[in-house]
C-alpha cells in the first residue's frame, strides 16, 4: 500500500510540475517549494502522531479487555453483548471529569520537525515575494497537492 500512496504523490506531482512548465520556469518553483514544504510538515505530523498513538497504546488499561480476548486454547468469541457493555464502560459519560492536555501530546503538536515545516514554508514565501518570483495560484497548487493525493488515495485504494 506505500507503494500505491508513494506512486499517486508522485503521479500528482509530475501532472503539477508538467502543467506548471506550461506557464513557466517561476511556477514550477513556486509549486515544488511549496509541495516540499507541506510535505515536511505533513511527514512531520504524521510522525508526531504515530509517536502519540504508541504512547497512548503503552499507557492504556487494557486489563478489561484481556479477560474477553484472552488467546488461550480455550477461549471462546465473545458475544456482542459482551463487547457492547466493555466499550460502553469505556466511553466517559457526562459526569466524568474531563482531562487535561499532557505535557507529551505538546510534543506531538510542537515538534522541532513540524515547526521546521511551518517556517521552511513562510520563509519560502517571504523570499519568493521579495525576489518577485511568488506566484500565488502555482505556490497554492503545491500545497494542494499532498491533501489532494490523499484524499484520491483514500478513495481509490483499499487497504487489505
Amino acid at each position: 500500500m506505500a507503494k500505491k500512496l508513494a506512486l499517486i504523490y508522485l503521479c500528482s506531482d509530475a501532472v503539477l510540475i508538467v502543467i506548471c512548465a506550461y506557464f513557466g520556469a517561476v511556477h514550477v518553483l513556486n509549486s515544488q517549494v511549496a509541495l516540499i514544504s507541506s510535505s515536511l510538515i505533513i511527514l512531520a505530523s504524521f510522525l508526531g502522531y504515530k509517536k502519540r498513538v504508541a504512547k497512548k497504546i503503552v499507557n492504556a488499561d487494557i486489563s478489561a479487555f484481556d479477560d474477553v480476548f484472552d488467546d488461550n486454547e480455550n477461549s471462546r468469541i465473545p458475544s456482542q453483548d459482551e463487547v457492547a457493555k466493555l466499550e460502553n464502560s469505556r466511553i466517559p459519560n457526562e459526569k466524568t471529569p474531563k482531562i487535561p492536555l499532557r505535557l507529551y501530546e505538546f510534543g506531538s503538536v510542537f515538534s522541532p520537525l513540524r515547526l521546521l515545516g511551518y517556517v521552511l514554508l513562510i520563509l519560502a514565501f517571504f523570499i519568493l515575494l521579495k525576489k518577485e518570483l511568488f506566484e500565488p495560484l502555482s505556490f497554492l497548487a503545491g500545497i494542494a497537492v499532498m491533501p489532494i493525493s490523499a484524499l484520491f488515495s483514500a478513495v481509490f485504494i483499499k487497504a487489505k
